[in-house]
């Protein structure tokens, strides 16, 4: 296999924490927070996966793909079947499935487009650059069912679009591994639910229908990328897609019972804050009164007061309890040392004060983390040697110290990355910033403790908020 095709096979899912890591994240804390949240989650949502539409547009795309497979009766031409991306493995190669999902995506947002005033737009991944095409062909742009790069709609799709975003929930679940074989143990109940929810949906059914007799007759020409364009395919099955995915509210209608079984998410750690959440966006919170909105902490403390819920997933609320007060003190006492192009440490000191903090605050802070039972020992690889390089920072000491130990902790990281460092402590102890000038909160804003991380939390509203047939 060529080395392009191997990587093809591997970089097929969207990665924002490298972002982050490069661009927002001086300290390297996103590592720390996001194990934590996903130690809730269990991977079923990220930063951007949480969308109840796609998430079921991903499924049905890959349960067409699998009746593909499966159906002996629909062949290849022997030009795709003898195209060296699909190594002899014909419908079961990486290349077929990714040629089937891109020309999927590409397919619904084009019937999106065409059908807006009946749909919802908003949400639906690639739908500025595919309006760049629909105005540029004249509302007749070129499907062509490939997996290279010239079928993409968005620039590097495998990875943007949908089947990247919601690769990794999806596997979580356990319907396909990473090079998407759907015969794998313990799938095949997830699949009779697919079944069961295409029974009583009878648009995503029909939808299915239509899609598989669509893509048989396309697969089987004798072309090594077959193509449509848009105005040549059957209106029915452009009509039937925006039925099937109108709006994201209509989505979570018929499929909010199949996803709450299908991601374990109203179960342990995520059940519980997910009672919470759903409460206080009924109008009423957990305690029964209004004082909405409630803030993440307080989400976190009244879902571990849920009756029920096993020592373990307690413990998974805890530990974010304990980690995140001392994370966003960190996180404070950096942006101090941003917070002028030249400053002195008797500068930052007065700031810190200015601020209600003290040397004790950040020791204090840490020995919650250090003394929260099983805490440490739920991060491994790179989240243990962050966290554990964010604690050392901390240790007892003066506002110097604390300042030294903070400014070498993220020169290391930087340095790491290939990066330059943003703020340099000179041999005469200035510090020297290089980047933009950060505010100083106003002292009621940042309160000792304050959270800055939301660990998934919004995400995980938005994802209900779908389910429930909300905007």
């Amino acid at each position: 296999m060529a080395s392009s095709d191997f990587l093809s096979e591997i970089l097929t899912e969207v990665d924002t924490d490298i972002t982050s890591e490069l661009n927002l994240d001086p300290l390297g804390m996103l590592v720390v927070w996001s194990t934590f949240g996903q130690a809730i989650f269990q991977h079923r949502i990220s930063s951007v996966s949480h969308d109840v539409r796609n998430f079921t547009l991903n499924l049905f795309n890959h349960w067409v793909i699998k009746t593909l497979v499966e159906d002996a009766t629909i062949t290849l031409g022997s030009r795709m079947k003898n195209d060296p991306a699909y190594a002899g493995r014909g419908k079961e190669s990486m290349a077929f499935k990714q040629a089937c999902l891109i020309y999927l995506e590409n397919l619904f947002v084009y019937s999106m487009i065409e059908q807006e005033r009946r749909a919802t737009t908003s949400g639906v991944i690639g739908i500025s650059k595919a309006r760049q095409r629909w105005s540029q062909t004249e509302g007749n742009p070129r499907l062509l069912f490939s997996h290279t790069p010239e079928a993409h709609v968005l620039v590097r799709q495998h990875s943007l679009g949908v089947a990247g975003r919601y690769k990794t929930p999806l596997v979580e679940m356990g319907f396909f591994d990473r090079r998407y074989d759907y015969a794998i143990p313990n799938q095949r109940d997830h699949w009779m639910d697919v079944d069961e929810l295409g029974k009583r949906s009878k648009r995503l059914d029909k939808l299915r229908k239509l899609v598989v007799q669509h893509l048989a007759v396309l697969v089987s020409e004798n072309a090594a990328k077959p193509y449509r364009d848009y105005q040549h395919i059957e209106s029915s099955l452009k009509r039937a897609f925006v039925e099937a995915f109108k709006s994201p509210q209509e989505v979570g209608k018929y499929s909010r019972d199949f996803w709450l079984r299908a991601s374990n998410l109203d179960e342990g750690a995520a059940g519980a804050l997910g009672q919470v959440m759903s409460k206080t966006m009924s109008g009423v919170d957990s305690h029964g009164s209004n004082d909405l909105p409630l803030f993440n902490e307080q989400v976190f403390q009244r879902a571990q007061d849920t009756s029920g819920l096993d020592q373990g997933e307690r413990l998974k609320l805890q530990h974010v309890q304990d980690l995140e007060p001392f994370l966003g003190e960190v996180d404070l006492l950096f942006t101090l040392t941003l917070s002028a192009k030249e400053q002195s440490l008797d500068d930052i000191e007065r700031k810190w004060t200015g601020l209600g903090r003290d040397n004790d605050t950040l020791p204090r802070l840490r020995q919650r983390v250090v003394l929260s039972p099983l805490l440490r020992e739920s991060t491994q690889g790179l989240a243990n040697f962050r966290l554990e390089g964010l604690l050392k920072c901390a240790e007892p000491g003066d506002i110097a110290e604390l300042v030294s130990r903070v400014i070498d902790f993220h020169s290391a990281i930087m340095t790491k990355r290939g990066q330059s460092p943003w703020v340099r402590q000179q041999s005469d102890g200035t510090i020297h910033s290089d980047v933009r000038v950060r505010d100083v909160p106003l002292r009621r804003d940042r309160p000792v403790g304050k959270w800055i991380h939301e660990y998934y939390l919004p995400q995980f509203r938005n994802l209900l908020s779908g389910f429930g047939g909300e905007t």
